[in-house]
């Protein structure tokens, strides 16, 4: 069994553990009982001292006028947040492409090969054709391209500074040149 004064103990720390005024409050029962409150001394001060380290910063960011969260007028803009903004806009692209050519087929009159021979037989320039071809391919290479680069990072190879940076131009390269390719075609 527990005596009272043990019990008063255990449900002191587990107040004082929940939060700090009720620590606080539980400490100054424990010592208006008559049981020692050393144990809750150290928790609970933790607690409240930190709240106040907390006031501090904020109060220092005030006077500095610093802003409340950092955001992108702070930020330089690198390679790899571009590379990883970009590799989400590719993403969402290819989801909407996708997207609005099986609604597209599904909405319109005639089947897929009816709308590609009609596009075959206008008399669009080799230059708008070229155009056209790399604004669709881009995304699906760009994104294929920074995906195997991203399989790298799962093994856990390719984190040091000059690795993250090297991989991001050679994936750049090799997506504009896989997608000149496929365009050319």
């Amino acid at each position: 069994m527990i005596s009272p004064s043990g019990m008063s103990t255990l449900l002191g720390s587990i107040i004082c553990r929940r939060s700090a005024p009720l620590g606080l409050l539980a400490q100054q029962q424990a010592r208006l009982g008559g049981v020692s409150a050393k144990w809750l001394t150290t928790s609970c001060i933790r607690s409240t001292t930190s709240q106040t380290q907390t006031e501090d910063y904020w109060e220092k960011n005030k006077r500095l006028n610093r802003p409340m969260s950092p955001h992108l007028t702070i930020y330089k803009f690198q390679i790899t947040s571009v590379l990883s903004i970009t590799h989400r806009m590719t993403g969402l692209a290819l989801s909407g492409l996708a997207s609005g050519f099986a609604i597209g087929m599904m909405l319109l009159p005639h089947n897929f090969p009816h709308y590609y021979n009609i596009l075959c037989s206008s008399n669009l320039g080799s230059a708008c054709l070229f155009a056209a071809k790399f604004t669709l391919a881009l995304p699906f290479i760009y994104h294929f391209c920074n995906g195997i680069r991203h399989l790298f990072w799962d093994m856990g190879k390719g984190f040091q500074i000059k690795e993250v940076y090297t991989s991001g131009y050679v994936m750049l390269g090799a997506s504009l040149l896989l997608t000149l390719m496929a365009a050319s075609m």
